[in-house]
């Protein structure tokens, strides 16, 4: 296994309220939270975020959260349903999901190795 990941499942489309609530759901919970400067040219630079208002906005968002030398990668479209995570796929390695518990909404957090129920998610366009 190359990493560790898991996909939340929502309630309802996600929008940038969900999100800025996300952010500060991190904050309060990880060490450190990191936003992917978007667009192209960024060459995947990150800034430090401290509070929701500091979102870069754009239709697909990426983050990093830390704690201590745990971290996950956080991927969040607009409108969509889902939220993916994925970090490094040692057994100690809880940020993947921590990333996801404690937000708002959350219906389901699957596995990235439940194949079947992804599959589930895939053919209802949510993923």
């Amino acid at each position: 296994m190359v990493s560790k990941g898991y996909v939340g499942l929502f309630h309802g489309a996600l929008h940038e309220p969900h999100i800025s609530a996300f952010v500060q759901s991190w904050l309060k919970n990880f060490d450190r939270v990191e936003q992917i400067i978007p667009g192209r040219d960024s060459g995947n630079a990150t800034f430090t975020v401290s509070d929701p208002a500091q979102i870069m906005w754009s239709p697909h968002l990426q983050f990093r959260v830390m704690r201590g030398e745990d971290f996950a990668w956080v991927y969040v479209s607009k409108g969509r349903q889902v939220v993916e995570t994925s970090g490094l796929p040692y057994g100690d390695n809880l940020a993947p999901l921590n990333a996801l518990v404690e937000l708002v909404d959350l219906a389901e957090v699957i596995d990235q190795e439940n194949e079947r129920r992804l599959d589930e998610l895939e053919r209802a366009g949510l993923l």
